[in-house]
């Protein structure tokens, strides 16, 4: 049976008030230090544990950071998830995770539940970012935003050269041969789809290929997307795919293998993430390396420095994305 201890119980216990109790446990200056690690001492030995919902009401803290992420399958993001859970443990904090499931409605649903005193600050990769939907609740809450970030929003901000990763890689695509690169975006409104995109004209410029918009797609970046559309540019005559994501590329991969066409042989396909499973494929898949634990943990520790500091001046924090090279292109490794 377990006997729940109270405040009350450990004043009992110490020989002191309850007000003394919680003086020692908010670690105030109005009683000595030997009284302190008194009743510190008294909570661990009896099991007591803080009513954190009541201490909330006095110090208007809750300890908690609300996290909102589009996918909650997409293992891109449960990595992020993982850093910023991590690095919150590390320093006393517990995380409430929302997904948004990439519906815009459930995404402000989210941030008007998490703004209503149950957090101490928010981190949010958005759904279809736009400036509006997000400078109230700023102004209200510390906010810190990953992934992809809302153009004219003054706050923090965590990412990765998405220019840089999607450069490498359509450079490497075309050194592997590919001229007729198909592509598979995320929304339109994504600031991280936009800029691989501009990587993508910008390589394609520099190498002479002429710029076809019939086979550059957006989606909602999903495993039925990449399986969909996989078709749609395949009809249009492409040597190869270039996938937002991961996800997407696995979805078309699965279509290629239904339809009994050959990777890399028939088709090039290469992803962007570098989740598990994109190297456990038959054929493993070339992509770019996000490190979403790393852009989770430094999103934690932006936020955590704005709670310190509620003065902070906003900053944008970008990360370098890497290259992985298999076989899905056709390298011979």
């Amino acid at each position: 049976m377990i006997i729940l201890v109270n405040i009350r119980d450990v004043a009992r216990y110490c020989g002191v008030s309850a007000m003394t109790v919680s003086r020692a446990l908010n670690n105030s200056n109005q009683i000595s230090q030997a009284t302190k690690e008194k009743i510190l001492k008294a909570c661990e030995e009896l099991g007591y544990r803080p009513n954190f919902a009541a201490r909330s009401l006095v110090t208007k803290k809750t300890n908690m950071v609300g996290l909102i992420i589009p996918d909650i399958t997409n293992q891109y993001y449960s990595h992020v998830s993982k850093g910023v859970s991590s690095y919150l443990s590390l320093q006393g904090y517990g995380l409430l995770l929302c997904n948004s499931d990439r519906r815009k409605d459930d995404e402000i649903r989210y941030l008007n539940f998490l703004s209503e005193g149950r957090v101490d600050g928010i981190i949010i990769l958005p759904v279809q970012p736009r400036k509006e939907d997000y400078e109230g609740i700023a102004k209200e809450i510390p906010f810190v935003m990953a992934d992809n970030y809302a153009e004219g929003l003054d706050v923090s901000f965590v990412g990765t050269d998405n220019y840089h990763g999607a450069s490498e890689i359509i450079s490497h695509m075309i050194k592997q041969g590919f001229k007729r690169i198909g592509v598979i975006l995320g929304h339109s409104s994504s600031s991280a789809s936009n800029e691989r995109f501009k990587a993508y004209k910008d390589v394609l410029k520099k190498n002479n290929i002429e710029l076809d918009n019939e086979i550059v797609l957006n989606s909602n970046a999903t495993f039925e997307d990449g399986f969909n559309l996989a078709k749609v540019l395949i009809e249009k005559g492409v040597d190869s795919i270039f996938a937002i994501n991961d996800t997407v590329a696995l979805g078309v991969v699965k279509y290629c293998y239904l339809n009994n066409i050959r990777i890399p042989e028939d088709i090039g396909v290469a992803g962007y993430d570098n989740i598990e499973q994109s190297s456990m494929l038959p054929v493993p898949l070339t992509t770019v390396d996000q490190n979403g634990n790393q852009l989770g943990k430094v999103a934690a520790e932006t936020l955590l420095n704005l709670l310190a500091d509620e003065s902070t001046v906003p900053k944008k924090i970008i990360l370098k994305p890497k290259l992985i090279i298999r076989k899905s292109l056709g390298e011979n490794i």
